[in-house]
Formats: C-alpha cells, structure tokens, sequence
C-alpha cells in the first residue's frame, strides 16, 4: 500500500511540477516532508512489553515419557536382573510353576547393604551437625550485630583520638616551621644579610655544594611554609565535636604537610651539614651558632618525625576501623541472605538442603536393594532357567524364560526415550475404549536391540498390568505415561521462564522485586530484569526442578508479552483528503 501510494504521488507531482516548476519545487518539498509524517503516525504502533512474573518454590517434580501402543497377550517374556552380582540362591527349576512376585535367585547384595549403611551414618553425621549449626547460628548472628556495635563504638574512640593525635602534631609543627625560618631568613650572622645568603656569599667556589643545598633548603621551606599555612587553619577551625568527614580530610592533609615540613627539615640539616663540610676543608673554624643551628634543627627533625609516624599510626587505625566495620556489616548481609531474621544462613540452608539430598540418595539405595532379589514378573510356567548358584550375572542378561498368559502394554519408543527407560520403572496406563479406567504397572522388558524402519531406530517396551480388568482385551489402544525419575521437596518453578544461551541456562528476575505482579497479564517495568544463571534438574510438562541459582520466594519472569496500541486515525485521514497545513491543495 505503501508502494502505490507512494508511486501515484509522485505521477501527480511530476504532471504538477512540468506546468509550474517554481512553485512545483515548493510544494513537492511540502508534501513528501508531510507524507512522511503522515506515513509515520499510520504505521508506527506504540508497543509495550509486559512481564508475566511467578515464584520459585518448593514442590514435587515427576519426569516421565509417554507413548501409545496396543494390549497384547504375552506368550513368552524374558526375566533379566535389575542389579549385578553373584547368585547366592535358586530358588527354581525348569518346568516350575510361578505366582506373580515370587522369588527366584538373589544375588549377593553385601555391597548394595554396606552401600546403605554409610549413606545412613552420613546422613545421621549431617543431621547431628545440622543441629549443632542450627543452635549456634542465631548465637552467631548476635555476635556478628555486637561485633559491629563495637566496631562503631570503637570507631567513635578513634576518631576522638585522632583529635588528641592531630592536636598533639600542632603543638610541635609551629616551632618546627619557626626553627626553619630562623635558621634560614635569621640574622644571627649578620645584621643586613639572612643567615642563608651570609653562607652563599661566604663561598668561593661557585660550584659549592652549600649553594645547591642552599637553593633546596629554601625550594622545600617555602612548599612547607605554604602547606602548614592553610593546614594550621583548617586545624584552628576543628573542633572536638566536628564531623568525622572533617576530622579525615584534616589528617588526610596534616599527614602531607608534615611530610612537607619532615623533607624540609632534612634539607636544612643537609644544608648546614654542607657549610661545616665546606668550612672544615677550608680550615675554618665553625662558629658556636651554626653548631647550635644544627643541633636545634636535628631536635625540631626529630619531634616532626614523631608526629609523622602518629599520624601515620592513625590513618592505619581508622582505616582498619572502618574495614571492621565493613566486614561485620557483609557478614550480616550474607547471614541474612534468604531470612530477614538471620538465624537461618546461607550455609544452613545449603546443609537442610544437602539432608534432603542425602535422604533420597538413601532411600533410592533401600529401594534398590529389592533389585538383589529376582522374582517373577507375571504367574506362569518357568520354560528355561540359564542360572545356578555363584554364576555372575549383569543387569540386561537374560537369566529366564517365563510362559504366561498375562496382557500386558507394548509400546514403541524412539532411541531417545528408550534411553531414559529402566526395568522396574512405574507407569500409569489409561484406554481409548475404556476412558474411566487407569492401571498402573512396571516396565518388565526393553528390546536390547531397537528395529530400524524407514531409518527411524525404535525400541519395543513391555508393561505389565500392577491388577487385571476383564474389560481390557487383546488389540486395545493402550497410553502410557513412565515415570523416570521423582524429585520431591525440591526449588520448581514454571519451564518457560528458563531460557538458554550458548548451552546456559538463565532466568530473569528483578532486583529488586517488582511490587505488583499484574496476575495474567503481567506488569510493565522501566527497568529490565537481569539475568541470573542456573543450573536445572529434571522437568515435566510444564515445570522444571532447579539446583542452583535461585532461592524458595524469589521471583522471576515466566513469559513476555509484548503488545501494540493502536495509533489514532485522524492524521491518516487528513492526509488522504490533502489537508497539509490548511492549503487545500488536491491531486
């Protein structure tokens, strides 16, 4: 539409613009600008986008595959070990008569009930040490909130005596920087000339080293001079009760002055230690007041140092204070990562969460130990027994065959399902013909070796009926839904709020959170959500388990939903009647 409109306007201009070029010119430049416009606000929507936001919480995750097949009677079905190991016991003969469950062989389960016996003295050792940390966590938590207590207390005692510690500095620095002066600007050696031009003059060589350090004592003086001026103010104007702030920019600047004034100091001494070098060399006799000089300015150099290294001492106390009281404040916010009450930290959420884990690894370990005894899946006539005590045997070998009448479910399954599918797994079946009835069952067969059709490898998978209806014959459309792995008490939130990037997985949450969720509809942010990266577990149809990344309660984003207002039709409408600026002009 865009095209054509475009492509008659310019027809109509170019028949315009043939008759009257000036004016032409004008009035194409008018309208292609006010198309232009006009064309804007037609087609250019107004879109927002809305997050759709849910909670990550505790539940049960049931992962399972599921799969379509028909009911058929079993003639023959082959038993295989659901566990590994040597034959302790046969119960059995060829030709023997069998109940459903009955026992055949077991197989040594030594390992399998060693394996149970640790996972339980683990778990106890957790639970016991879970209770130790759970009693001495709140204890821990008070002791982190009188920590930092007392580190603000003793922050306040610092900075009072960095007060003591400054004003003990400014006691000193005055005679220091009066010394300085005397030495150099005095008139002790001559009434008309300072102490510091009588020695440049009293020196032949013009290369004398008593005219360099001379020329430094003086450079460094007046940078001391000029820093202590402006930091004895600053320090007049200090009080007791100023502002911490103010307190630290005033050490902050002391510790440079006396620097200052601790360098110049030195160059004085090196200076007059130059003239006594010089006079000695000369064999002349050093005067009474440039020793006296020397020794006064060594006293003042000393006592300066002194200040400096106070200083120095104070500025590492605050700054230690302060990182005191840093540390105790981080160790409050991690103690309180996931409760606002802090009694229950980070970490022992972490070890409540390893207890669970501990206890269904146990669990699993128990219900496994069943697998150390072979027993018939269906009644029926034992038609071959391949198996006899001390024989070593694998999981997936047959070590049987039993002839049963039983109906069971055949299904067909992809490699990829197939290879989620264990012997012994539950199921839940439900019939086309018979839509009130649901069974349960258990895996008994798995093809070894899948068939290949068309280039599609499939897999047959047998399920026996847990109870038999006389309603259900042979041929009947049967589904299945196999369950392949349980996971309770475990972090579960919605699959479409994970998303992958690169092999990672992330979800989007606000931080911090949003405080209206919108419901359905969602809710519309000026800030984006970030992305936290995290690590899945198993999934069902609609909700997947999370290991780590998220916390119970913390909320995140399911879905987006971006939608368009639709834009006002009035400027449409006048540009198609021509109306630009009220001209009236028409094509």
């Amino acid at each position: 539409m865009k095209n054509l409109l475009t492509h008659a306007i310019v027809r109509k201009i170019s028949n315009f613009t043939k008759r009257h070029k000036i004016i032409g010119v004008v009035i194409t430049i008018m309208l292609v600008a006010g198309g232009y416009w006009t064309y804007s606000i037609f087609v250019s929507p107004d879109s927002e986008t809305r997050f759709v936001l849910g909670a990550v919480k505790k539940g049960t995750i049931i992962a399972s595959v599921g799969a379509s097949g028909q009911v058929t009677t079993l003639d023959q079905i082959d038993i295989k070990p659901k566990a590994a190991g040597d034959i302790t016991w046969v119960g059995i003969k060829a030709g023997d008569v069998v109940r459903a469950g009955q026992a055949l062989a077991s197989i040594d389960s030594t390992g399998a009930k060693q394996d149970i016996a640790d996972a339980e003295a683990s778990l106890t050792e957790a639970k016991l040490q879970y209770q130790k940390d759970s009693a001495q966590a709140p204890i821990d938590y008070e002791k982190s909130i009188e920590a930092l207590e007392d580190a603000k207390a003793n922050l306040k005692t610092i900075y009072n005596d960095t007060y003591n510690t400054l004003s003990n500095a400014y006691l000193d620095l005055p005679g220091a920087v009066t010394g300085m002066q005397n030495v150099l600007f005095g008139y002790d050696l001559s009434k008309s000339q300072w102490n510091i031009d009588v020695f440049r003059n009293n020196v032949s060589d013009s290369d004398s080293a008593v005219r360099t350090f001379a020329d430094v004592a003086e450079r460094d003086y007046k940078t001391a001079r000029a820093k202590y001026e402006k930091a004895i103010l600053d320090y007049k104007i200090l009080t007791r009760y100023s502002e911490s702030g103010d307190l630290e920019k005033l050490l902050s600047s002391s510790l440079d002055t006396t620097t200052a004034i601790a360098q110049a100091l030195q160059s004085d001494l090196n200076f007059l230690d130059a003239v006594v070098d010089d006079a000695t060399t000369h064999n002349q006799t050093v005067s009474s007041t440039i020793t006296t000089m020397r020794t006064n300015v060594r006293g003042y150099l000393l006592t300066t140092n002194s200040n400096l290294s106070a200083l120095l001492n104070q500025q590492k106390s605050l700054d230690s204070a302060k990182k005191s009281i840093r540390d105790n404040e981080r160790s409050i916010e991690i103690y309180k990562i996931g409760n606002s009450s802090g009694d229950n930290p980070i970490s022992l959420q972490s070890s409540a969460q390893s207890i669970v884990n501990q206890e269904r690894n146990l669990q699993e370990l128990k219900d496994d130990l069943a697998h150390y005894t072979i027993t018939a899946p269906f009644a029926g006539t034992i038609a071959a027994l391949s198996l006899k005590r001390f024989d070593t045997v694998s999981t997936g070998s047959t070590v049987a065959t039993l002839i049963t009448n039983q109906k069971i479910a055949q299904l067909s399954l992809n490699e990829v399902d197939a290879t989620k599918i264990n012997l012994g797994d539950k199921a839940t079946l439900t019939f086309d013909a018979i839509e009130e009835l649901t069974l349960t069952g258990e895996v008994v067969e798995i093809d070894a070796v899948g068939t290949v059709s068309q280039g599609v490898v499939s897999y047959k998978v047998k399920i026996g009926f847990d109870s038999q209806d006389e309603r259900i014959k042979s041929g009947m459309t049967v589904n299945a839904s196999v369950q392949t792995d349980v996971r309770q008490d475990v972090l579960v939130i919605s699959s479409s709020g994970v998303k992958t990037l690169n092999g990672i997985s992330y979800v989007q949450v606000f931080n911090p959170a949003l405080p209206e969720t919108g419901g359905n509809q969602g809710v519309v942010s000026n800030i984006a959500p970030q992305q936290v990266e995290v690590t899945i577990g198993i999934s069902d149809d609609t909700n997947v388990e999370i290991l780590s990344g998220l916390e119970e309660g913390q909320q995140i984003v399911t879905r987006t939903v971006t939608g368009s207002a639709t834009s006002n039709t009035t400027p449409a409408t006048n540009a198609r009647s021509g109306g630009f600026g009220g001209t009236g002009i028409r094509f």
